[in-house]
Parts: C-alpha cells; sequence; structure tokens
C-alpha cells in the first residue's frame, strides 16, 4: 500500500510539472505574439501616416459668426501636408478652444482625405468696463475678449467694478447679479427689453444702479432676487407709460420701504420721483 501511494505521488508531481511547462510556453508566446502585433502596427501606422493618399485635401469649418474660416484653420495648425493619420483631434480642439471667442470646437475625420471643423463662439451679452479697457463678458461670468475699435459694441455695459485687470473679476460677488438682469431682460417684456439697458452699475456695497438707453435716471436696483425685481420695473415703466409720465420721472428706487409710494403688481414697494423730486402716488 505504501508503495502505491508513493507512485501516485510522483505521477501527481510530473503532471503539474507537464502543466505548468505548458502554461508558461503559452504565456510566452502570446507576450511574443502582442510585441510582434505591436511592432506591426507601429510599422504599418507609420506607413500610413505618410500616405500621400491619406493628405488632407479638404477641412470642412463651420460655426464661424465673429471669427473667420482662415483664422481656426491657422489656430489649428494644420497645413496641406497634414496627414489624416497623423492628426491629433485632442491637440486641435485645445488649441481652438483656448482662442478668445471659441466656446467649444469638434474636429472629426472624414475618411480618407477630409476634417471637418464645427466650432461654437462665446456669446456676449454685455461689455465689462475695467480700468484696462472694456472686455466682453458671457452669461456664465466668463471675461473672454478686449473690445476692439471695430467690434460691435451695442450691449449693455456693467460698470462701478474698480478693478484692473481680468483675473480679478471672479472675487466681485455681485456681478452675476447684474449679468442674471440683463438675461431676464433678453427675454423679457417689451417694456424693459435687453436693447434698452444701456449701463447697470455695481456700487461699492454690491448695490446695483440701472440707466436705460432712452432716458438715462437711475433705477436703484439694490441686491438680490433680481428676477423679481426686472418683473416689478417693468409693471412700474407699463404705468408710466401708460399714464405719459416717463419722461418726468427722475429716479426708480426698487428698495423703497417709507414713505411715498406705489404698489407693483409683485406687492412690493416701489418710489417713484419725479423731475420736480415730488413723489408719484
Amino acid at each position: 500500500m505504501k508503495r502505491k501511494k508513493k507512485g501516485l505521488k510522483v505521477y501527481r508531481s510530473r503532471n503539474q510539472s507537464w502543466f505548468g511547462d505548458q502554461l508558461l510556453k503559452m504565456i510566452s508566446i502570446a507576450f511574443a505574439l502582442i510585441i510582434a502585433g505591436g511592432i506591426i502596427g507601429i510599422i504599418a501606422y507609420q506607413g500610413l501616416s505618410r500616405s500621400v493618399f491619406f493628405q488632407v485635401e479638404e477641412v470642412n469649418i463651420k460655426g464661424c459668426v465673429r471669427t473667420t474660416s482662415n483664422e481656426i484653420f491657422s489656430w489649428s495648425g494644420l497645413d496641406v501636408k497634414t496627414n489624416l493619420w497623423a492628426v491629433r483631434i485632442g491637440r486641435i480642439r485645445k488649441k481652438l478652444e483656448s482662442q478668445n471667442w471659441i466656446a467649444t470646437a469638434e474636429v472629426k475625420r472624414n475618411w480618407p482625405n477630409k476634417l471637418a471643423i464645427v466650432v461654437s463662439e462665446r456669446k456676449p451679452i454685455a461689455l465689462l468696463s475695467l480700468r484696462s479697457g472694456l472686455y466682453y463678458i458671457d452669461r456664465g461670468g466668463v471675461v473672454f475678449a478686449e473690445v476692439l475699435p471695430v467690434d460691435d459694441r451695442d450691449f449693455p455695459v456693467i460698470t462701478g467694478l474698480g478693478i484692473e485687470n481680468v483675473s480679478e473679476v471672479n472675487e466681485v460677488e455681485w456681478l452675476q447679479e447684474a449679468l442674471d438682469f440683463i438675461v431676464y431682460a433678453e427675454k423679457g417684456t417689451v417694456v424693459l427689453p435687453k436693447q434698452n439697458i444701456s449701463e447697470i452699475h455695481l456700487a461699492p456695497e454690491g448695490d446695483l444702479v440701472l440707466f436705460m438707453a432712452d432716458h438715462a435716471f437711475p433705477v436703484y436696483l439694490g441686491k438680490g432676487d433680481m428676477k423679481t425685481k426686472y418683473h416689478r420695473l417693468s409693471t412700474v415703466l407699463s404705468w408710466l407709460y401708460r399714464k405719459q409720465k416717463y419722461d418726468l420721472a427722475a429716479s426708480i428706487d426698487m428698495n423703497y420701504m417709507a414713505g411715498a409710494e406705489m404698489d407693483a403688481a409683485s406687492g412690493g414697494k416701489v418710489l417713484v420721483r419725479m423731475s420736480d423730486y415730488k413723489a408719484l402716488h
């Protein structure tokens, strides 16, 4: 009995050794095939990336409004000798999105020799006045480009920040409220459209003061709840238009809490001063 057990142990040991050798051989062969496949792939890629057949012949660029197709092509870093296999899609996208006016860029290969670029430009909602100059700003508070002499300036101007550099804009707490008010006007009533907002001034304590384009008297918006204040102001302006008193208005205080007041539709108290400084009921 003891001899049989010993023989069985030897058989198992040899069997395990054989399977181990076979597994090691299979792993070695697989590893060699992977390396060979990688080398072949590199050689094939190098050959294709130098092939004239895949040389870019056409770049289709869409989405330009403020920018031009020539500018997009120049910023992309492409040239007439670029091979479609060698195009770095991610690198081109990052190059384009680093430009002031480009919010997003999509780059796509169209085999065998065409490339498509679609850009989405930033849309300014206002002009931001800083000590260093006048800048475009979008609804998200991103200051993205300095206003050039040839650029469109038909936007509300936000003033009063009193800072020098664009990098300091994010530190201004109440700037977003001014932008929110402009957004509400963009989607709002005909009584107070965005086009009639000339300036929003940020006072030192964060209070907003609005000046309209057709009659530049101060409208003291204060701070907070710009959506409600926009609709309340629209109601007040509508009342003034109907009574033919708009041209006589000297100021409107949206945060008036005592004295002569007029109730807006929302129930808030608003003081309207006329040019003779008498309160209008």
